[in-house]
């Protein structure tokens, strides 16, 4: 592993974008280390390898580690305009979602559909600094978060700061987390619609690992309350003993009830059929595999960009006891962890 000091580090790593060669730049939640995985586009494999699967495609790519850059990167703290972005078109935006919603909510009523999550994207046409300001933001205003930045030919430029890991499996074990129920930083106390939305989620992934092991290989934890920007979530930690490869497990788990709904199939079939969005890789997921040890994370709180327009993706849960307002103005609050780094002076 090549040890750089940080200019020469992101320096390398843009001349090798500048040759429109997929690259990945990622740093764990509560870590300092900063690693990149530069792919030669060539042929040949690598046992360590970066991938990324799209929302609705069992079809992933790979990102070779051909060259592997690490660094300790020490975040610069930056100060942002204004928590508020002039999104495109966005009173159109809205009254979509909420007739959206309004749909999902009547099929709720009338079908086997409990939750379902629908997503939008916000777009901003003043991304004008390069990818690489864009994400020295991300690592400093997000420190528990997965943060990357990569490129692919085909997909272009995203990046984003992830709150939700998919599974880590190293041998047998797995670990994954049920994560729903969204509110702002420091409300009171958790309602009962995000209650709910939670308890779907864990005996939902539960119901969905019991396919491939014993029950009693199965436990979870109880649900805490975590930090992700400036919103908190609740999660439940759900380990068990698999025979199945880690890529298995994550196609056997994804899309996750927090991205799709409850029951599966039923959520996905609305949301292709109703939700009229690309999601492309929002909602997908990404990260590492190795030999020792595979970590991948739902592709939440992300952003693509490409000529100095960029477009946030943003999805919800919708129960029979959702608002679709309420639901809109969360899809707001989350838009603006990438907003927050659109806006920065960095």
């Amino acid at each position: 592993m090549t040890l750089l000091a940080s200019i020469l580090f992101f320096e390398a790593i843009e001349q090798h974008y500048q040759n429109k060669l997929p690259f990945v730049v990622f740093r764990n939640p509560n870590e300092t280390k900063l690693t990149a995985f530069l792919d030669l586009g060539t042929s040949a494999n690598s046992e360590t390898k970066f991938i990324v699967s799209p929302f609705d495609s069992s079809d992933y790519f790979t990102i070779h580690s051909h060259k592997i850059l690490n660094i300790d990167y020490n975040s610069i703290h930056s100060t942002s305009k204004s928590d508020e972005i002039e999104w495109i078109d966005l009173e159109i935006k809205k009254n979509n979602h909420i007739q959206l919603i309004g749909k999902a909510l009547s099929s709720i009523q009338t079908s086997l559909l409990k939750k379902v999550v629908l997503a939008t994207s916000l777009e901003f046409d003043g991304a004008s600094k390069s990818p690489f300001t864009y994400l020295k933001t991300i690592l400093s205003k997000y420190t528990n978060t997965f943060n990357y930045l990569l490129f692919y030919p085909g997909y272009g430029v995203w990046l984003g700061a992830t709150p939700e890991r998919l599974i880590t499996m190293s041998g047998r074990r797995l670990q994954t987390m049920a994560l729903a129920g969204t509110r702002h930083l420091e409300t009171n106390e958790w309602g009962i619609k995000e209650k709910e939305e939670q308890e779907f989620v864990v005996q939902e992934i539960v119901n969905t690992l019991a396919q491939y092991t014993a029950s009693e290989l199965i436990n979870h934890s109880n649900a805490e309350t975590i930090r992700a920007g400036q919103l908190e979530h609740l999660r439940t930690t759900i380990t068990a003993e698999l025979s199945i490869s880690p890529i298995d497990a994550a196609h056997a788990l994804h899309p996750t009830p927090a991205v799709g709904g409850v029951p599966k199939e039923d959520a996905v079939d609305f949301i292709r059929n109703q939700e009229q969005l690309d999601r492309s890789l929002y909602s997908g997921f990404l990260g590492v595999v190795s030999p020792e040890q595979t970590s991948l994370y739902v592709n939440l709180r992300c952003m693509s960009v490409h000529d100095d327009k960029a477009t946030v993706y943003i999805g919800g849960g919708i129960t029979e006891k959702s608002d679709p307002h309420d639901e809109w103005q969360e899809v707001l609050h989350k838009a603006n962890t990438m907003g927050r780094i659109l806006a920065s002076e960095q």
